[in-house]
């Protein structure tokens, strides 16, 4: 039987949109078939308030992480999921740290600005030890709400830290803060995530 597949958005910074692309994920993944938990270890708890409004119509089960490991949490429902998308805090808390060392991928969204940049060196040193440790974490980074920057500089610090980067950046869209009112997917978007989350 297939396991599980596990994907966390994760970034130490605040407004970077992990939250809203956690969810535009689950939306996508779920519109495909696919049995879909959005695990919320976020304390602010954004991704759990919008599953109290809109999850069920999505086909979207949202669970919010309690005190107990995240290790046991993940084999729990590794059964009952084929993906698990989970939205982690704005910093590298106890349990963000845990998340590196579960999940099979991470996704670090950033906004192409050069504070989000420089907030990348953190995670970048975390990626480097796990990997002197022989741990591999596939990972992306991803320009999100792009609006034409030009973004050829903020690339090169990026290879420079060593952290891989994902093809195509995130267009700012009015439909993507839609999504915490309830708003569909649109396709074009739909069609984007899925990219991302399968390339």
């Amino acid at each position: 039987m297939k396991m599980m597949q596990s994907l966390a958005f994760l970034h130490q910074k605040g407004g970077t949109g992990k939250t809203t692309l956690a969810i535009a994920s689950c939306i996508a993944l779920a519109a495909s078939g696919a049995r879909v938990l959005l695990l919320d270890i976020d304390p602010q708890g954004s991704a759990s308030t919008w599953g109290d409004h809109y999850a069920e119509r999505f086909g979207v089960v949202v669970r919010a992480q309690g005190p107990g490991p995240l290790d046991a949490t993940l084999e729990r429902f590794s059964r009952m999921f084929d993906w698990c998308i989970l939205d982690c805090p704005p910093n590298l808390s106890e349990t963000t740290l845990q998340t590196l060392n579960l999940v099979d991928r991470l996704l670090i969204p950033v906004r192409p600005a050069p504070p989000d940049i420089w907030a990348l060196e953190r995670i970048a040193a975390l990626l480097a030890d796990a990997q002197s440790r022989g741990l591999e974490i596939p990972h992306q980074v991803v320009f999100n709400q792009w609006r034409d920057e030009a973004l050829e500089p903020l690339q090169a610090i990026i290879n420079r830290l060593g952290l891989e980067l994902a093809d195509l950046p995130i267009r700012f869209d009015p439909a993507w803060p839609a999504l915490f009112d309830g708003a569909d997917l649109p396709e074009s978007l739909n069609r984007q995530m899925m990219q991302l989350l399968t390339g």
